[in-house]
């Protein structure tokens, strides 16, 4: 899901929930290595915001969120 933000300054500011929203759809489960792939091709874009997931909400996000800290 993309959300768009305006600013004053008419920047527009890209958020995108695709690995926390996108991820509780019936049938999707996103590996680890999905999740850094998709995070790649977000940053590509030029997203400014990407959410990741809730830590603590299941094993998969903890372990993803802990491994991809910077």
């Amino acid at each position: 899901m993309l959300k768009l933000f305006i600013t004053m300054s008419e920047k527009v500011y890209a958020y995108d929930t695709t690995l926390r929203d996108g991820s509780q759809a019936e049938g999707v489960n996103f590996s680890i290595e999905d999740k850094l792939r998709i995070i790649a091709k977000l940053d590509e874009f030029g997203i400014d915001y990407i959410e990741c997931g809730w830590p603590g909400s299941n094993p998969k996000d903890t372990s993803f969120l802990k491994s991809s800290k910077r």
